[in-house]
């Protein structure tokens, strides 16, 4: 599972840019967890929310980005790849582009049960600690304190285990529909 953290540069802190990186294994394992040194001025290290200071970016323990990515790439590589909110992460990293949609487990966005129904019907994202608790009775993100990528990376990782077999098996059945739907346009 990958889970990042992120700080704000520009006016007003808008920009997101890697703050931190972390990668689990199947099993909750760190294999992977890296402060990032930013290039840009930060202007929001979004402390409350992200937990990385700046003595988080600018120690010993921060790595240049590229290698970061580099790395992190890597790791990710022909694996499936698990988290919540995987779409800031991957786009953070600079790696969005890099791995097919159905080796991806969003757990914000892609697996029906884990989400939520807006008064207009519509499926929304819950938060990951609301799916830690409700799900696995794990408690994360705790009021008033900053996330841990490590952390949600874990709890990212114990929701897919939870329902494995079941979420494989769409992924798998959303693929085979999708390569089906090309093939029947590759004949016309």
């Amino acid at each position: 599972a990958l889970d990042c953290e992120m700080v704000g540069v520009g006016p007003g802190g808008k920009i997101s840019v890697l703050a931190r990186a972390s990668v689990v294994d199947f099993y909750g394992r760190k294999i992977f967890d890296s402060f990032v040194r930013v290039e840009e001025r930060v202007t929001d290290y979004r402390t409350h929310v992200s937990g990385v200071t700046e003595q988080d970016l600018k120690g010993p323990n921060a790595r240049d980005f590229g290698l970061v990515r580099k790395t992190v790439k890597q790791l990710l590589k022909n694996k499936i790849i698990v988290g919540h909110g995987l779409e800031n992460d991957l786009r953070a990293l600079k790696i969005e582009q890099d791995h097919p949609w159905y080796n991806i487990r969003d757990s914000a966005t892609q697996y029906q049960p884990y989400m939520r129904v807006d008064q207009f019907g519509q499926l929304r994202p819950r938060r990951l600690r609301d799916l830690a608790w409700y799900n696995l009775g794990i408690v994360i993100q705790q009021e008033g304190k900053p996330h841990d990528s490590l952390e949600d990376a874990r709890a990212a990782m114990a929701l897919y285990r939870h329902v494995q077999p079941n979420w494989d098996y769409e992924m798998d059945c959303r693929r085979r529909n999708a390569f089906a739907s090309f093939a029947k346009l590759a004949l016309f």
